[in-house]
């Protein structure tokens, strides 16, 4: 039977007050090891602590000379996942400017507003046609000055129009060039800079939808960052022993603690070729931990549980029993209870059978999954557990740096966030509604200042709108407090659980449950297309196409029975 063990970090490291002291303290302890892998075609290549610092340098003076960029200049972040979005990172910091992330998929008139509240001076863009998407856009004026682009290769189509509005396009190459060619007085004042920052500097605006109204940028400290990546090292046992792949998009700020955190905790971060290759990127790097959002957690779910059920009786017979005492031992274990002797010799040959295969499909090395930004399934966690695949669930915000809460590798409760963090408070208010106070609350939305007194009050609790109880230290997410449906008859009911419950079946992919002022509740969902037509093949059903899938009654049948 597989062991699982964990060295929770010692408490009484202290905490580093500024992002540039982490990898200051990083580089000057381990400046060799490995720090970042990423692909380039069907290489892989390496950075050491050293390698990424340096480069990151490099940019830095790139920015200040070049561009001009100053401290307290915003700099955008647009791309894709890739091991120049971790470089300009740590560069913009670096040069003592605000990282703006913003997410590639936006549009460019999205892009466009960001840019224009934020005041950017600069973006960092990874596709030409981002830029032409942006400057096509219309809205409000850009404080704009500089377009880089990752690489020389993305040069192209799309840069035409730069000129035109006053933007100069350059690309991270050249910044990098720069800074190799500057002089030993720019280094010394870069160092100085850097210095000279402290804890209560603003080191990122993320933004966000927030708990009121539309997107509004979370100002975050480097303080908040520094306490969360000290809290989280503390609650889970990373080390320089362990590396994860990247495939959380960069501009959501649970990658981002993730990023830095690698470099509090020593961690190798990986960056694969994206979903296409993703299967081979976790071959290639066997990860030993690895951070996901819900939905890659139910996909892998309704995959296994898809090939069980397409296989012949007997193997689906026997994988089923397999799963069934993994679920025995499961629970065993989570009661600090050891299997009896002929449920452990069952359970070495469930392993044989079926555990380590689908843990194999992970790469082989996983001690555990994160998981965060929306509701696990309990189901689903239980049933992971049952391969010997332990996710822990995690509960934060923007407006809080990310991870407030968050299970632990040896301290865990299925269906719930797990304990508060390292210096975080959590109180459960009157009507149900969990707040938050601690070092990662965030300083303010810029250039809200009403919305922001609406959610930090004066004694610094974070107000976050959802919902929640709290058993034994252990956090339990009930819904959210804007969410709740009130039914004709006077019942107040939090769609979220519902609907995580109706998610978590295999076929069903979304869920929306309605009934606000209704005798009734009503859900809206969206079938899983690949698991409704292997269904439609195994039965011999006429339908094919996905409206066909969702019209047809064997189909409705089988949702309705669900529902």
């Amino acid at each position: 039977m597989s062991q699982r063990r964990f060295e929770p970090a010692s408490p009484g490291a202290a905490v580093p007050t500024t992002a540039l002291s982490m990898i200051d303290a990083r580089v000057a302890a381990t400046p060799d090891r490995p720090a970042l892998r990423f692909r380039r075609g069907e290489l892989w290549q390496t950075l050491t602590w050293r390698d990424w610092d340096l480069a990151s340098r490099r940019l830095a003076l790139g920015l200040r000379g070049r561009c001009g960029v100053a401290p307290g200049d915003r700099v955008a972040l647009c791309a894709d996942n890739c091991v120049e979005w971790a470089l300009a990172d740590l560069a913009i910091a670096r040069a003592g400017a605000i990282s703006v992330p913003i997410f590639p998929t936006v549009t460019g008139a999205q892009a466009r507003a960001i840019l224009a509240d934020s005041g950017c001076v600069a973006a960092i863009v990874d596709q030409g046609e981002r830029v032409r998407r942006l400057l096509a856009a219309e809205g409000p004026a850009l404080t704009l000055r500089h377009l880089i682009l990752t690489g020389r290769d993305q040069r192209g189509p799309g840069l035409e129009g730069a000129g035109a509005v006053g933007v100069t396009v350059t690309d991270l190459d050249t910044l990098d060039e720069d800074g190799a060619g500057a002089g030993a007085d720019a280094w010394e004042a870069l160092d100085a800079l850097g210095a000279a920052l402290g804890a209560d500097d603003e080191f990122t605006w993320v933004y966000t939808s927030g708990t009121t109204g539309g997107p509004k940028g979370v100002v975050l400290s480097h303080r908040s960052l520094c306490h969360e990546c000290w809290a989280v090292g503390h609650a889970v046992a990373v080390s320089a022993r362990d590396e994860h792949l990247m495939i959380l998009p960069l501009a959501q700020i649970f990658a981002r603690h993730m990023l830095w955190g690698s470099i509090a905790w020593g961690a190798v971060t990986s960056f694969g070729g994206g979903p296409q290759t993703l299967e081979d990127d976790l071959q290639a790097i066997a990860p030993t931990f690895f951070a996901g959002v819900p939905r890659i957690y139910e996909r892998a779910y309704n995959r296994i549980e898809t090939d069980i059920r397409l296989g012949g009786a007997l193997r689906r017979g026997a994988l089923e029993w397999c799963i069934d005492v993994g679920r025995e031992v499961s629970e065993l274990r989570r009661r600090g209870r050891t299997p009896a002797p002929r449920l452990a010799a069952r359970h070495r040959v469930a392993e044989r059978v079926l555990f380590r295969p689908i843990r194999a499909r992970f790469g082989g090395r996983l001690r555990f999954c994160i998981s965060g930004g929306a509701p696990l399934s309990r189901e689903i966690a239980e049933f992971f557990d049952a391969l010997g695949v332990l996710i822990l669930e995690g509960y934060g915000l923007t407006e809080s740096c990310g991870a407030a809460h968050v299970n632990r590798p040896d301290r865990y409760r299925f269906g719930t966030v797990g304990p508060a963090l390292p210096g975080v408070e959590t109180r459960i208010a009157v009507d149900g509604e969990i707040l938050l106070r601690g070092p990662g609350v965030m300083r303010r939305y810029h250039g809200h200042p009403r919305d922001t007194a609406a959610v930090v009050d004066d004694q610094g609790w974070l107000h976050t709108g959802d919902l929640g109880m709290i058993d034994d230290g252990f956090l339990r997410i009930t819904g959210r407090k804007k969410d709740i449906i009130i039914t004709a008859g006077g019942r107040s009911i939090a769609p979220q659980m519902i609907e995580k419950r109706l998610a978590s079946v295999d076929g069903i992919a979304q869920v929306m449950v309605y009934g606000d002022r209704r005798p009734f509740l009503v859900a809206l969902v969206a079938i899983d297309e690949a698991v409704m037509r292997a269904l439609a093949e195994r039965e011999g059903l006429s339908a094919r196409t996905h409206a066909e899938l969702a019209r047809h009654p064997r189909i409705r049948q089988v949702v309705q029975g669900h529902v």
